[in-house]
């Protein structure tokens, strides 16, 4: 327990830092490093033993998606995330097309790397563009990670104490309906807080906040039961062993990379906070 909270710590202190401190570049570094991270999770817990993995080619298909960022702001403004997606899984589904072998699983595993291409190539970039590019931008990224991990604290004790209706069995046993209701209301009020104490957020309105809030919750626990879901289909307990007491990158962050894309969408529609880079 006191490994899993000292490195939580460490980990939540340096991305503050990384938020708030450093330029884009800075941020997009990390996220860079984590989806390559990603990436290598995801080949080793859904390729069997024994299966061949092609970790190049999945990190090839996703550096599109990966520098698609940079490149919109930087060099390429017409360079956007669907053409970054397009790109990537040309290659990935060329690649696999002229490295087949062997030719009897070579469909399977070009289904278990697009899924994966998805999951990080989608959800990773659309994270960093919720910073975007004015000096308040991180904070954005903090509300959602508020939202996240408050939303996730909320459900754990809701659960514990008030628990007696299961929500989804099958995927993860010990979620519970009460759990459920407890992260939505905890989600809402980090929105709450988030929009009260953070440079940049006053815009929003309780409208917003309770869309936010109750909406980033309910997307937490989608990415959740999702990896549980690949988890269980695949019989590993972790993604991996990056983090000490919390498994590996994918571990840690599947509610976020569902929560993050949510808001992105939310803000860049409805929010006048531009949240996406132009």
């Amino acid at each position: 327990m006191l490994t899993r909270i000292f490195s939580g710590l460490v980990m939540a202190s340096g991305i503050i830092g990384i938020l708030i401190y450093t330029p884009p570049v800075g941020l997009l570094a990390v996220v860079v490093f984590a989806m390559v991270v990603a990436a290598r999770e995801w080949q080793v817990m859904t390729h069997p033993e024994g299966d061949r993995v092609d970790y190049a080619l999945l990190m090839l298909a996703l550096a599109p998606a990966a520098l698609q960022p940079a490149l919109q702001m930087w060099l390429a403004p017409a360079w956007d995330h669907a053409t970054a997606l397009t790109a990537g899984f040309a290659v990935l589904a060329l690649g696999r097309l002229f490295r087949p072998d062997p030719i009897e699983t070579s469909v399977r595993r070009l289904s278990a790397d697009a899924l994966g291409f998805l999951y990080i190539g989608l959800t990773f970039p659309l994270i960093f563009l919720l910073r975007g590019t004015t000096p308040d931008g991180g904070f954005k990224i903090l509300m959602v990670m508020a939202i996240t991990f408050g939303a996730d604290t909320g459900a754990y004790f809701a659960g514990r104490f008030l628990g007696r209706h299961k929500l989804y069995e099958k995927i993860s046993p010990k979620k519970t309906i009460e759990g459920a209701v407890g992260g939505v209301v905890v989600g809402i009020l980090a929105a709450y807080i988030a929009r009260t104490w953070f440079p940049g957020l006053g815009i929003l309105s309780m409208v917003d906040v309770v869309v936010l809030g109750a909406g980033g919750a309910v997307a937490g626990m989608l990415g959740d039961l999702f990896e549980s879901m690949v988890k269980r289909a695949y019989g590993v307990k972790d993604s991996g062993t990056l983090i000490p007491g919390h498994g590996g990158v994918l571990d840690r962050i599947d509610a976020l990379l569902f929560v993050g894309p949510f808001a992105w969408f939310y803000m860049k529609h409805f929010v006048a906070l531009e949240p996406v880079v132009r």
